[in-house]
């Protein structure tokens, strides 16, 4: 082999390796500029993207239910004659039941406000009761009563501590029968006066709340007079405990 093409040969072989160098460090310093990325289908498991996402809230909207529950409460007469000897009180108690339709509003940060309205059945009385003179005193409340309320309270998750307040209605069929036609004192109508109380109200499936509730009603006094001009009075409350069911529209 002439000089020459030893030559030729030594430059081919110093060219090629130059070039194989050239391209593997032009490939090293591309793949330093570029970020790994995780593949498209783990993209959402990484640590910055994930995000956790409470279930919202069931305390907005429309519902009904219905409930039962127990009531006792006073009924005090105040008959003014021969020195105001007509002075008496009942004690009724016994079971109710009410239909309810309401509507809640979550403001945000746990509070709940809403209203709520109740058409019921009762029947809350007592004994037959001798006062005075042979007196006979009657007491029975119902058979119908309801309560417009409004409710503002906390809604720890699923479950919601309220309190409510607003006018209450009651049927009362009342009286204290006298020896006489004309002593006797009758307090027989509708009447209505406030209510007061507190609850607490469970989610227990989709769109189904169970609740257990308080209510103090009380319905002020009631005055009148006797055939015989005389003055009377009744004063009547009724305090109740009932459980519920309230549906979700």
């Amino acid at each position: 082999m002439s000089k020459h093409i030893r030559g030729a040969v030594c430059l081919v072989l110093a060219s090629a390796a130059v070039f194989s160098f050239g391209t593997f460090a032009h490939a090293g310093a591309k793949s330093k500029k570029r970020p790994i990325q995780p593949p498209p289908e783990q993209a959402s498991s990484w640590p910055n993207d994930a995000i956790v996402t409470p279930a919202p809230a069931i305390w907005t909207g429309i519902y009904a239910g219905l409930s039962v529950g127990y009531g006792w409460g006073k009924s005090e007469q105040s008959y003014e004659r021969n020195d105001n000897h007509g002075l008496a009180s009942t004690s009724p108690s016994g079971g109710l039941a009410a239909f309810t339709l309401g509507y809640n509003y979550a403001l945000g940060n746990g509070f709940v406000i809403g209203a709520e309205s109740d058409l019921g059945l009762m029947d809350i009385s007592a004994d037959d009761k001798i006062v005075y003179d042979g007196h006979i005193y009657k007491t029975r409340f119902g058979p119908w009563w309801g309560t417009l309320r409004g409710r503002a309270g906390y809604a720890f998750g699923d479950t919601l501590v309220y309190a409510t307040g607003g006018v209450a209605f009651m049927d009362v069929d009342e009286v204290s029968i006298g020896n006489t036609p004309g002593e006797t004192a009758v307090n027989e109508d509708w009447r209505t006066g406030y209510v007061l109380g507190a609850g607490v109200e469970q989610a227990i499936a989709p769109g189904m709340t169970a609740k257990l509730e308080y209510l103090h009603m009380d319905f002020g006094t009631y005055s009148g007079f006797s055939d015989n001009n005389e003055p009377f009075s009744f004063d009547n409350r009724v305090d109740l405990i009932r459980a519920g069911l309230n549906f979700a529209f």
